[in-house]
């Protein structure tokens, strides 16, 4: 009996040194997770630090008068003490050293990669390892498309082929136009000519589609032709008009009242909606039309707002005058009215 209670005091006595070092583990388990968390924290933060960096750079670096490309993922580009490099995308052997930014690589069908080094524009296949443009003529120049890419020299666009040749003749005006890309799409690219006007060639550098036009949209059958003051119309790449009287929109016109309100006898004003005439829309001008789907003007103004029921005032392109017109298209003079 002694001995059973002298092995349970002893195991007691066992158990009570044990507590301590059990709660200083506990105690320092806590420390060790604030300091991975720290690490942690310290790494993610280095992470987010070196990705703004690069974000900041590929801005900096980005030229948006030519076009917008993102900057490469680093299949074609390499970055070395501050420097972009084109590369192999094989073998990472330099190909271009000290570029200021290029279009990337995408797959085999972009062999051709597009890059800028002391401000001039050059193509490099970054499969052949090969210069097809050195960088020394061309101040513009855009992503190879169907073969050819627009290059710009002296204020006039061009087209060279996958060889670096000039396969279509540098005619067609830079400046002073809305384009801002000369790539192909089914066989067709929008350009202008010296006068600035906009036409459509072929892969050639032939004229399907006259440059008449202050705008053009090209779809793979038919073009879609705009001159300011004018209808839209649909024209084929043989040069036949298919439809000439196409629009963007149609809106109500409302012209304001003054009545009295019923329920409570007091003057109140509000708005009427005119129901034999409407606001149609070309580009950003506006005409007016009738119910029966015919065009009182052409569609010259900035904006049509109501009078009454057959008066409307008319904003002219300069977005500040206006003038009055009647319901049949015409402006009415203040001088010219009879009293």
């Amino acid at each position: 009996m002694e001995k059973n209670e002298k092995e349970l005091k002893d195991n007691n006595e066992m158990s009570e040194n044990e507590n301590p070092t059990t709660s200083e583990s506990t105690q320092d388990t806590p420390k060790k997770n604030n300091l991975i968390y720290l690490l942690l924290s310290i790494i993610i933060i280095a992470g987010l630090v070196l990705g703004i960096s690069k974000i900041v750079k590929s801005c900096q670096n980005r030229n948006d008068n030519d076009y917008y490309y993102e900057e490469p993922e680093g299949e074609v580009v390499s970055y070395d003490r501050g420097k972009i490099n084109l590369v192999s995308p094989f073998t990472q052997d330099v190909l271009v050293k000290d570029i200021e930014w290029s279009n990337g690589y995408g797959s085999s069908k972009d062999s051709i990669v597009l890059f800028a080094k002391n401000g001039k524009r050059g193509y490099c296949n970054v499969l052949s390892n090969k210069i097809i443009v050195e960088p020394t003529t061309y101040t513009k120049a855009w992503i190879f498309s169907e073969g050819l890419a627009g290059v710009e020299k002296d204020g006039y666009i061009g087209f060279v082929n996958t060889d670096g040749k000039v396969a279509i003749n540098f005619k067609y005006s830079y400046r002073g136009n809305p384009l801002t890309e000369f790539v192909f799409h089914d066989g067709h690219c929008v350009v202008a000519d010296s006068s600035n006007k906009i036409g459509v060639i072929n892969n050639k550098g032939r004229w399907v589609i006259k440059p008449l036009y202050d705008n053009i949209e090209t779809t793979k059958e038919y073009a879609i032709v705009y001159t300011k003051g004018d209808f839209k119309k649909q024209i084929d790449f043989n040069g036949n008009v298919l439809n000439d009287g196409i629009i963007d929109d149609i809106y109500d016109i409302y012209y304001d009242v003054n009545y009295t309100d019923v329920s409570t006898g007091e003057p109140s004003e509000g708005r009427m909606k005119i129901e034999n005439f409407f606001e149609y829309k070309v580009e950003n001008y506006s005409g007016l039309m009738n119910s029966r789907g015919q065009f009182i003007t052409p569609p010259i103004y900035t904006d049509i707002t109501g009078i009454s029921p057959t008066l409307f005032k008319a904003t002219l392109q300069d977005y500040i005058s206006i003038v009055l017109i009647d319901q049949n298209g015409n402006v009415i003079s203040g001088r010219t009215a009879k009293k």
